[in-house]
């Protein structure tokens, strides 16, 4: 689950105007998702097909089991559950088969990402009251924490080849740092203004994220790994603004979110912030994710008085339906290729 900003839309405004500027168009979608729904009653992991909507139920337990990622290799998934009492990392077969619970009490385990070579798992757990990013070995279930715990940090991110981890970082402000992946070499990316929801770019040599303008609003901006080369790509005219930066698979585009009439949309533009284009509309639409392919977007959309429902569509906003119902507030995840 992604963090928030309280208080702030109480002041919220009409979003900018943003360019009809076309976004490549798609085919039908193709591909599998997995993605947490309560539609028989109870928080399960679900397996979903894209391109009709088949649903089939992996996990069947009386706890919560939430959170689902895919392995790199798309074998297995690891997910949150809190069948021992309390939230921790759970592992199963991609097909729902042999359930194993890798973390103990690591203090509500949440944000799981796993890294590149899929043999270790990132996520935010608790120590001492603050939140902290681990690591859990698959192999072993051996559990490290990463960054020094006297800081609370999370949102941990991967680098694409695995050497680096970035994090929101918060010695008395929202700062994104990056670290190795055994947390050494700790560096800030952003400057006084701060910064959260770091995405990396497919190469690895820029971070997408969301911090304030001169004006104070949420804007989406690029920085280089190297902490250089800071460059503002939204400018929406709101206080809540642009937010939650993902780049698609070839790295030509970005979506985010932008508040529309008091209503988070879709967007996408290109990797330069030119051609902004926002896909959906009415209702509430966030948690957005690329297909494997770059050729479809999966999003939450949220209607008055009802749990969100898992869509897809186009890039462009073409070919919008929905896939399942009450999927909560976690993303759904695409199988990688």
């Amino acid at each position: 689950m992604r963090f928030t900003f309280a208080g702030l839309l109480c002041s919220l405004t009409i979003g900018a105007a943003l360019s009809t500027a076309p976004v490549p168009k798609a085919g039908p979608p193709r591909g599998l998702l997995v993605v947490t729904s309560n539609t028989n009653g109870n928080w399960e992991i679900y397996l979903v097909q894209a391109s009709t909507g088949a649903a089939r139920r992996l996990t069947d337990n009386t706890a919560s089991d939430t959170e689902p990622v895919w392995s790199p290799d798309g074998k297995r998934i690891a997910f949150t559950s809190d069948r021992a009492g309390e939230p921790d990392v759970w592992l199963m077969n991609a097909d729902g088969t042999e359930p194993e619970q890798l973390t103990k009490k690591c203090g509500g385990c949440t944000g799981l990402r796993w890294s590149p070579d899929g043999k270790r798992i990132a996520f935010t757990g608790r120590q001492n009251g603050i939140e902290q990013v681990m690591a859990v070995e698959v192999a072993t279930g051996k559990v490290s924490r990463l960054i020094d715990g006297t800081v609370l940090c999370r949102h941990a991110s991967w680098s694409p080849d695995g050497k680096k981890l970035s994090f929101g970082y918060f010695p008395g402000r929202y700062a994104i740092y990056t670290a190795t992946a055994e947390g050494k070499e700790l560096a800030e990316l952003t400057d006084k203004k701060g910064g959260l929801d770091a995405a990396w770019s497919p190469n690895g040599q820029q971070l997408a994220f969301m911090t304030l303008d001169a004006d104070r609003d949420w804007q989406v901006f690029v920085i280089g790994a190297d902490g250089n080369n800071k460059k503002q790509l939204t400018k929406s005219a709101n206080n809540y603004g642009a937010r939650y930066p993902l780049w698609s698979p070839d790295g030509n585009f970005i979506s985010f979110e932008e508040i529309v009439d008091g209503k988070l949309q879709v967007a996408v533009m290109r990797a330069d912030g030119s051609d902004p284009k926002v896909i959906t509309s009415k209702h509430e639409h966030t948690l957005t994710r690329w297909s494997p392919d770059g050729k479809s977007l999966s999003y939450a959309r949220s209607e008055k008085g009802q749990l969100p429902a898992l869509w897809v569509s186009d890039p462009d906003g073409g070919n919008a339906k929905e896939l399942l119902g009450g999927v909560g507030t976690w993303a759904a995840e695409w199988k990688p290729k």
